[in-house]
């Protein structure tokens, strides 16, 4: 049986340069870049032949989706739900991305588990994160809470009341701790708060430094 396919309309994508999308009996189904629209000679109101159309679906479609993710991991590390979301934005169809994700994973180019420990060892050393903070943007990149908390909550991985110290002995400038009044003191302590510390490593910190002197 002949199926056929017409395409009712080409629609430049916006903020995408020489990107369009591809609609298929009024129904959108596929982004394609323009040179690859004007080689397959996609035109407004004439039918796609079945094969070609399998091909770009399977094939090329494919392949460019690949590149982009490719390309998009080549600047650093991403989630899984970073690449699919980059993917998205070029309207590759979910089968495509599907695929491309399931390769990236084999071959281990996304690794959420990586990405986490990476992630939470960069924002808890260099930018002074604590683990309220961590965990919220963890979450907001699609990182599975059972995947995190093995090492968030892991003392042997985060040392929280250390990190807090080390930041709380940065904000006094020098200052002795038992010198501090009181606004100073729910200054610094709301900045650590901010910076998603919990309550208790706060207080320990605080606690902790006092004793030191």
């Amino acid at each position: 049986m002949v199926i056929i396919l017409i395409i009712t309309k080409i629609e430049k994508q916006k903020n995408k340069e020489k990107r369009y999308s591809i609609f298929i009996d009024n129904q959108f189904a596929f982004g394609i870049d323009e040179i690859d629209l004007i080689y397959y000679k996609l035109k407004e109101n004439e039918s796609l032949d079945e094969d070609k159309y399998n091909y770009i679906l399977n094939k090329l479609l494919l392949k460019r989706a690949k590149d982009k993710a490719l390309k998009y991991l080549s600047y650093k590390m991403r989630s899984k739900k970073q690449v699919i979301e980059k993917l998205e934005q070029y309207d590759f169809p979910p089968n495509v991305i599907n695929k491309v994700i399931k390769v990236l994973e084999k071959y281990n180019y996304i690794n959420d588990e990586d990405f986490a420990k990476a992630f939470i060892k960069d924002k808890l050393n260099l930018k002074g994160y604590g683990v309220f903070k961590i965990k919220y943007d963890l979450k907001i990149l699609g990182i599975d809470e059972q995947i995190f908390e093995k090492y968030l909550y892991n003392d042997s991985f985060i040392d929280e009341e250390k990190k807090a110290k080390d930041l709380l002995i940065k904000k006094l400038k020098g200052k002795n701790i038992e010198d501090l009044q009181y606004k100073e003191k729910q200054k610094i302590y709301a900045y650590l708060a901010r910076r998603g510390f919990s309550y208790d490593s706060i207080n320990k910190a605080f606690n902790g430094l006092l004793e030191d002197f």
